[in-house]
């Protein structure tokens, strides 16, 4: 992929600065046979000055070749905002790291969000605040749980064109049946969400206990009584379990991932929002299965790539290959949309969501008409 050089991240549209940390988090784990798991974390918040005046990288070198020229608009280890903020957490798309919607975490930063981009262990690449990489060391189950996601493609296929057609008069029941073969095709990955619930809930607690010790950076800033989730495709999926998982987590928002979960009959009780790529479709189910208020948006011309910063920072769409049944197969990884509307799109409805769940605030795009022209929205 080529990368745009001295490329400068789109400048967030809040009142607030921009602050970055890093933390890093270990425990012991039994899903995963290791000694240990590490959890590398970094922290996105609203800042009252820019500190020492460095900016952070987008992301290491090694991670993405090119990407030492992308600049962002958050201040390494700046001084945070007085008062307490809402706190969210994030997961990245499997095998991504953590910086991967660093437009996002900065947008809602700047609104007075604190964003926790939670890392998983052998998921993912990312840099330490050491400067050491931790890069995935299990090539066997990578490979398994790619292959088994590859294997399905051809059932997502056929669910998404039923979906469009006679799925659209189908019943529950119809749709719980749909929802299940796919489930059943892809047991490994369903039963590995475990590991990124467990990966959070861990964050989660050792954050909110380094927040209170008293010469912590973030010292007493989180308002506990408002927090949510979201993430991008397995981190995603990951995040509407967090409601299940968590009597903290208030409201959850899926970016376009298969809800890939052990319970995922388990109607979601707390305030969700759904997006999806417009070919997508396959979070009709979960919207469905919602028993709160529950929003479902399908973005037109888009694809799961334009759910990260890949829309803003790829200097050329990307053609991928592959092999579905017997036939080879190329596909642009970015879809027709524009990237700054894409970018826009992601923004503006994360904020309201969050602003509407966890301040409190009226919902001025979900629960009005004013959405934008690339955007398709179901509401319960």
């Amino acid at each position: 992929m080529k990368i745009k050089e001295k490329h400068k991240l789109r400048k967030p549209s809040g009142p607030y600065l921009v602050g970055c940390t890093h933390f890093s988090y270990e425990y012991d784990s039994n899903e995963t046979g290791e000694k240990s798991r590490v959890i590398p974390c970094l922290c996105f918040y609203p800042a009252k000055g820019n500190g020492e005046g460095k900016l952070k990288p987008y992301v290491n070198e090694s991670i993405i070749p090119g990407a030492n020229g992308i600049e962002t608009n958050s201040y390494v280890n700046a001084p945070i905002c007085d008062g307490k903020h809402p706190l969210l957490l994030f997961s990245h798309g499997f095998n991504l790291f953590c910086e991967a919607n660093t437009v996002q975490f900065e947008e809602l930063a700047s609104h007075g969000y604190m964003v926790l981009s939670i890392g998983h262990q052998g998921s993912g690449s990312y840099e330490l605040s050491s400067g050491e990489l931790l890069v995935p060391d299990n090539e066997k189950q990578i490979k398994e749980l790619q292959a088994e996601a590859v294997n399905a493609i051809e059932l997502f296929a056929s669910y998404f064109a039923w979906l469009s057609g006679d799925g659209k008069g189908a019943s529950m029941e119809e749709h719980r049946d749909s929802y299940k073969r796919l489930i059943d095709v892809q047991p490994r990955l369903t039963t590995h969400s475990e590991v990124w619930i467990k990966d959070s809930l861990v964050a989660l607690d050792m954050f909110l206990h380094d927040v209170e010790q008293e010469n912590a950076h973030l010292y007493n800033h989180v308002n506990k009584e408002s927090i949510g989730a979201f993430g991008m495709s397995f981190g995603g999926s990951t995040a509407l379990s967090l409601t299940h998982a968590s009597d903290l987590i208030k409201a959850s928002v899926n970016l376009d991932g298969f809800f890939y979960s052990t319970i995922w009959q388990k109607p979601i009780k707390k305030p969700s929002l759904m997006v999806q790529n417009g070919a997508g479709l396959f979070l009709t189910y979960p919207f469905l299965n919602a028993e709160n208020d529950a929003y479902l948006v399908s973005v037109k011309n888009s694809t799961h790539a334009n759910f990260t910063d890949y829309s803003e920072i790829l200097a050329e769409n990307f053609v991928s290959k592959g092999v579905v049944g017997d036939k080879e197969v190329e596909q642009e990884i970015l879809g027709e949309i524009d990237p700054i509307e894409m970018e826009r799109i992601m923004n503006v409805l994360l904020l309201d969501f969050f602003n509407k769940y966890l301040k409190g605030k009226d919902s001025h795009v979900l629960d009005s008409d004013e959405l934008p022209d690339d955007v398709l929205l179901l509401r319960k």
